[in-house]
């Protein structure tokens, strides 16, 4: 008897069949509804009384909470990294083991199954993750492989190539991007945070300082707005880069920008060795 492969939609709607199954479970447990009531009655003043306040202070204070924000995440990114995998792990997990239920048994329906199984099996994997640093990154590689063997399918060879070798393509290019990111995610982690908290330090100074006080400040505005399309870059290089280097406004926050990115990455990953080697020691003298 021939496999019979499923496509995409059907796939997708198989596996969030096995999840709303874990959501359904939460959302008929009388206990939790009961909780989430109260505390949404309880807690509803408070949020619009708080979303209020916020939307009347002044832009300012917002520049200066984004600014904080920035630094810490320029140069403590680095911690980051166990968090966002505890949380990876545990999605992972828990949805994995909800497929697996789905498969062995598609009949179940006891809550008392589904929703310990899908916990212990978030929880289980969200802590091995969040102990091992590279488990996230190898997460992220195969979630970014599956999305890139998918554009790849659809960009090239949906209309010469059967749907079912959709999904050689998305296990070839995850496993080639997981293995990718495990190698050299950590170190990829370090730069993204050093660049996004450099951008959001020097967005809010601009705001602050040289838009208001500057002679001409104004102009750095052309940078705050400044939004290429990735999807174009390749199309649009030569414009992107006229605009860039076009206006010392442009090109000044932008070199600004690449030698934070640098000057970040470099110190969180001086941090990083130098919080191994306290623990390393730590260990030593433990023994």
């Amino acid at each position: 008897m021939a496999l019979e492969v499923p496509d995409l939609s059907t796939a997708h709607q198989f596996i969030v069949g096995a999840v709303d199954r874990y959501t359904t479970c939460f959302g008929d447990f009388d206990p939790l509804q009961n909780v989430a009531a109260t505390v949404g009655s309880t807690s509803s003043p408070y949020v619009s009384m708080v979303m209020a306040a916020s939307a009347s202070l002044p832009s300012q204070v917002m520049s200066v909470v984004s600014l904080v924000l920035g630094g810490a995440l320029w140069v403590f990114g680095y911690k980051l990294v166990r968090p966002v995998n505890f949380c990876a792990g545990a999605y992972l997990g828990s949805t994995l083991s909800l497929l697996l239920l789905k498969i062995l048994a598609p009949m179940l329906t006891s809550c008392a199954v589904i929703v310990p199984v899908g916990t212990a099996s978030g929880l289980l994997l969200g802590v091995l993750c969040a102990l091992k640093r590279s488990a996230v990154l190898v997460v992220l590689g195969i979630v970014t492989g599956e999305i890139i063997g998918d554009l790849f399918y659809k960009t090239f060879l949906s209309a010469v190539a059967p749907e079912y070798i959709a999904f050689g393509c998305i296990g070839f290019f995850s496993v080639l991007v997981g293995v990718l990111f495990g190698h050299v995610g950590d170190f990829a982690w370090k730069l993204g945070c050093a660049f996004f908290g450099a951008y959001m330090m020097i967005a809010s100074t601009m705001k602050l300082v040289l838009i208001p006080f500057v002679p001409n400040g104004y102009k750095f505005e052309d940078f705050l707005t400044f939004q290429p399309d990735i999807r174009q870059a390749a199309s649009q290089t030569g414009d992107y880069a006229s605009t860039i280097f076009g206006s010392p406004y442009m090109y000044g926050p932008t070199l600004l920008l690449l030698a934070l990115t640098v000057v970040g990455t470099s110190l969180q990953v001086k941090l990083l060795k130098m919080a191994r080697t306290a623990s390393d020691q730590e260990r030593l003298i433990a023994k």
